[in-house]
């Protein structure tokens, strides 16, 4: 019962209630209060009243309940059948905003290098984190009826462009002034990885983008502490005035809306949520599912899109060839992500965001139900879930007392396939689609027409009715069917039933019967009474056979491609014995030898060893090499290899974007490849941190890493960082020659040193002093170089010319410390005494020459020459498909200047080890080092030869038998997949069926140049 201090307020809220906007004409007080009786009321996804009544006074639910005492004066509007939910929210749209104008790539553009300055913000044109967009919002009306014939009665929104995008708002979907729609005029941050229609060229990779976030967290912090100290102590550097820096320092513990475009790099950004200490929500992608546990041990909700991919296109053996297993499964899958998140107790909420049609919206939600997804979850996924994230959970998600009487109305529960929304309520006010009121004049029925007795029948939807008419054998269609509130009208030709000409009829609903009257041809009318003899039988009902359907042929590994794992293979204890065994150490070369490897490490080495326990491996006739190392790779890195837009990059890190889903990891094991160094390209001259992985085929982007490893960061010399073989439009960045890059490189260490000595000066201050004087500003990329000037982070350089690695080690030891390792440097024949007394090690390719001008003196023999002069000297690939025999490129020099087959093999095993500094832990065979080995069916550095099994970890990560079986398990599911998506009977272009898929794989290389995410746009924009 409503109390009369209730109907007092109500009553006062009406009267006293005016706005600043003043009326234009008459007043209107008309009272709002309606009663919405006999329904099925879900008043939240845990609680439904099987009939009961709402009560709704100026947009507020007033009472709700199944025994509900109705105002006097209420309108009562009888919903007998039908059922009322509480009205959807999305979370994630740009309901109110202009779309997002994003540039195309233009390959003759000059690059924009800085940005487009417009008061007080940003040096990057990719912040809009200051932006309100409430101020920009304009109601559409069009877009609104769309989104409420969902039910979709409030949304979120902002513009989706740009790294920060602003602050959004949430409003209602309604007419009227726009002012009485708002919820919350500044709701959540929005953000991305993806710059937007930003025409500047920082960042074009994803590490770029991942660098330019830290960074603007640190320098919103130091913001507020410059300001902060500014106003204590006047008599300093006024700092300056950035609004988006600023609107960032604003954010504190509230949630960011984080879009990504992968499971990857929404893993990414909850890796970065937590360091930055900023909760985020994610916006996904529809690929969730493959990566639900790590999601889940984030604790972090996401939003999921629900646009299912198209089925691939397989209706000629030419196009199988061209779709892959991947996106076999993903057709299979993508219906299931919200099941599979489910189970793993990972909070989400829906949107429309990514539907190439938005009216499959409540559509692909009911095929989620069909594989399994809970009702319960479902709704409170369109309700409960959106709302609290919005902040607006005391306002808006269930039809509790005191809530806004955001509702809709429909036939049935709307999560079955046929359920109809009738009309949605926004504060109350109601929109019908169909009349919430309608009759449902559905069924059998018999009458008696002209001395004849017929039959109707009646079906199709309660307010689109289809029918015929039937006398004995013979039967003939309903045509001009109208169903109104609650009369029926319709037509029908009746000359095969003896009555020549159009007969109309009019009736309405009379409890079990129709009564009106038919108008026969001779425009005489006759009384009717069409007695109902049966129910209304629905469509057969699908869902049973959808279910079966949805019964999976595939399976969901990780990666979740051809030749993916369930779990990582377990730690072996194996012996390997009477093998020869390259130890890469003083012992060379051992026959007959037995190797024992117990819980991940190289236990024993010896001839007649024994184990108890331990499984072992005849290698009578085989070769045991220590794992191969690649000291320059650039295979499993995700978003661009190059973040070649700025002089220096150091802030950027290739650990933050490792790919594990990249099939070139698994190819690296099958050549015997235990441990990479996953470099920066070479676009500038101090590039991305480095990051030495181990191949681990079904580990995460984390599992891939190898701990606790030196730091490193990729420099590069020649004519790439130079810009020499860019293009013509590449003439504006500093520098444009050798000299340059000489000098630059100086500047950047020299800042580093003063960046030292200021961090010093200020730390050395005590605490009061501290809060009146304005700290140095944290700087990502002078800290990086600081590490290197310091020589705690070594460098791995790009280089081929004689004079510039000469250039470069004189540099190095003005500001004392030493390059590691040259890479490439294919004229270090010329300055391998230089490089022996500097320190510095080198890894270089064998064979590539005269692909430019500055490889003209390459030589064969080179390897020979540095490794006879004592430089250590490797063999790199460069190359995911060189990477895959670096063994036999170890053994060119071999054959071109007579080097030792121990030595070619340490080329490839301990030398590159004592390179990246891990030689301590892996590169040879050797008691108390990682289990990393390899077992050949022959002389390794022979190209008749191929592993037969590589251990990582003392983990048995290939098997040359147990790939032969993935080969045809891939070839049986994949057929499998094929024959479904044929009997679906969907059919697709050639051309369209990739939409919605992601794009293809890329394999990068060194000098890899162009902006990722623009050329992501164009993709999504095309798909």
């Amino acid at each position: 019962m409503i109390s009369r201090l209730m109907l007092l307020l109500l009553a006062l809220a009406t009267s006293l209630g005016a706005q600043t906007t003043p009326p234009f004409g008459i007043r209107t007080k008309t009272p709002d209060l309606k009663a919405y009786s006999n329904a099925r009321i879900v008043v939240s996804p845990t609680q439904t009243i099987p009939s009961g009544t709402l009560v709704v006074r100026d947009g507020r639910i007033v009472d709700v309940g199944a025994h509900v005492q109705i105002p006097a004066g209420a309108v009562i509007v009888d919903l007998k059948g039908k059922t009322i939910y509480p009205g959807f929210v999305d979370p994630y749209t740009q309901y109110g905003l202009p779309e997002v104008e994003r540039q195309m790539r233009q390959s003759d553009r000059r690059p924009q290098y800085e940005a487009v300055r417009t008061g007080a913000d940003s040096w990057n044109d990719a912040n809009h984190a200051d932006k309100i967009w409430v101020n920009q919002f304009t109601p559409d009306a069009a877009k609104a009826a769309e989104l409420l014939r969902l039910g979709i009665t409030a949304v979120q929104s902002a513009k989706f462009d740009g790294i920060f995008r602003g602050r959004s708002y949430v409003t209602l979907l309604d007419t009227g002034l726009t002012n009485e729609l708002i919820l919350k005029p500044q709701s959540m941050h929005f953000a991305s990885f993806n710059k937007g229609s930003s025409e500047q060229q920082y960042p074009t990779s994803l590490m770029g983008s991942i660098a330019l976030i830290r960074q603007s967290f640190l320098d919103a912090d130091w913001y507020r502490k410059a300001h902060a100290a500014y106003r204590l102590n006047p008599n300093q550097r006024m700092p300056e005035v950035n609004l988006p820096i600023a609107a960032l320092g604003q954010i504190g513990n509230e949630s960011i809306m984080f879009e990504t475009d992968d499971e990857l790099s929404l893993l990414r950004a909850a890796k970065l949520s937590t360091e930055l200490r900023v909760p985020f929500v994610h916006v996904g992608s529809g690929h969730e599912y493959e990566v639900a546990k790590e999601i889940a041990a984030t604790g972090q909700t996401v939003i999921l899109t629900v646009n299912y991919p198209r089925a691939p296109e397989v209706k000629t053996a030419e196009d199988e060839l061209d779709v892959n297993l991947a996106d076999l499964r993903y057709w299979e899958q993508a219906p299931s992500n919200a099941t599979m998140l489910e189970q793993e107790k990972v909070r989400f909420a829906f949107t429309t965001y990514r539907l190439k049609e938005t009216r499959d919206y409540l559509k692909n939600i009911r095929q989620a139900i069909r594989r399994g997804l809970s009702e319960q979850t479902a709704l409170a996924a369109l309700t409960t879930v959106p709302a609290q994230i919005c902040g607006l959970a005391s306002e808006i998600g269930t039809l509790e007392r005191g809530k806004l009487a955001n509702f809709i109305v429909c036939d049935t529960n709307i999560f079955v396939e046929h359920a109809r929304v009738f009309a949605t309520a926004v504060k109350g006010r109601i929109r019908e689609f169909v009349p919430v009121e309608q009759v449902d004049f559905r069924g059998e029925y018999s009458l008696h027409l002209a001395g004849k007795d017929l039959f109707l029948s009646l079906k199709g939807a309660i307010d689109t009715i289809k029918g015929e008419l039937k006398l004995a054998d013979k039967k003939t269609d309903l045509e001009s069917v109208v169903a109104t509130r609650d009369e029926l009208t319709f037509s029908a030709k009746l000359d095969s039933f003896g009555i020549p000409g159009i007969t109309r009829f009019s009736v309405h609903r009379d409890a079990d019967q129709l009564v009106g009257m038919a108008s026969l041809p001779d425009l005489q009318r006759h009384a009717l009474v069409a007695t109902r003899t049966g129910p209304f039988v629905p469509t057969p009902d699908t869902s049973a056979h959808e279910r079966a359907e949805a019964v999976m042929v595939s399976k969901v590994t990780f990666p979740n491609k051809g030749y993916g794992v369930t779990e990582l293979p377990p730690v072996a204890n194996v012996l390997i014995k009477n093998a020869t065994v390259w130890t890469s150490e003083s012992e060379g070369i051992l026959s007959e030898t037995d190797v024992l490897v117990q819980n991940g490490k190289i236990a024993k080495v010896g001839k007649g060893l024994t184990a108890t326990g331990a499984t072992v491996i005849d290698g009578t006739d085989k070769h045991v090499t220590a794992g191969v190392i690649d000291e320059h790779s650039h295979i499993a890195i995700s978003g661009d290899v190059n973040e070649g837009t700025m002089v220096t990059t150091p802030e950027t890190r290739i650990g933050d974007v490792l790919n594990p889903d990249d099939i070139n990891i698994y190819r690296a094991m099958t050549a015997g490849v235990t441990t990479l160094q996953l470099l920066h390209g070479s676009a500038n001259p101090i590039g991305a941190q480095a990051q030495i992985v181990k191949p681990r085929w079904g580990a995460s982007a984390e599992g891939l890493k190898f701990a606790n490893t030196t730091p490193s960061v990729k420099m590069a010399l020649g004519e790439n960082v130079k810009q020499s073989n860019w293009g013509a439009q590449y003439t504006v960045r500093y520098p444009q020659s050798r000299m340059g890059v000489e000098t630059i490189l100086k500047d950047v260490f020299q800042a580093a040193r003063e960046y030292e000595s200021d961090w010093k000066a200020y730390n050395a201050l005590g605490a009061k002093e501290k809060e009146r004087t304005i700290p140095p500003r944290r700087d990502l990329n002078l800290e990086a170089t600081l590490e290197i000037v310091s020589d705690r982070t070594r460098i791995h350089c790009h280089s081929y010319v004689y004079t510039e690695i000469l250039m470069l080690m004189r540099l190095a030891e003005e500001f004392g410390f030493t390059v590691q390792t040259f890479t490439h440097v294919t004229e270090g024949y010329k300055v391998a005494d230089e490089l022996k007394a500097h320190g510095a090690s080198a890894s270089s390719i064998v064979d590539w020459w005269a692909y430019k001008f500055e490889v003209y003196d390459a030589i064969p023999g080179n390897m020979c020459i540095m490794n006879n002069r004592g430089v250590v000297t490797s063999i790199n690939s460069d190359s995911p498909e060189l990477g895959r025999r670096l063994a036999h490129e170890a053994a060119k020099s071999v054959m071109y200047c007579g080097m030792s087959p121990e030595d070619a093999i340490k080329m490839v095993t301990i030398n590159p080890a004592i390179q990246l500094k891990i030689d301590d832990r892996v590169g040879s065979i050797k008691a108390g080092k990682d289990g990393d080995l390899v077992i050949w069916n022959g002389d390794p550095l022979s190209i008749y030869s191929k592993p037969e099994m590589t251990f990582i970890d003392g983990r048995i990560y290939f098997d040359i038998n147990t790939d032969l079986k993935a080969r045809v398990a891939i070839q049986v599911e994949k057929a499998a997949l094929v024959q479904k998506a044929l009997s679906s009977g969907v059919r697709e272009s050639r051309r369209r069926w990739r939409e919605g898929y992601k794009p293809l794989d890329r394999e990068w290389e060194c000098e890899d140049i162009f902006d990722y995410w623009k050329e992501q746009n164009e993709y999504h924009a095309t798909h």
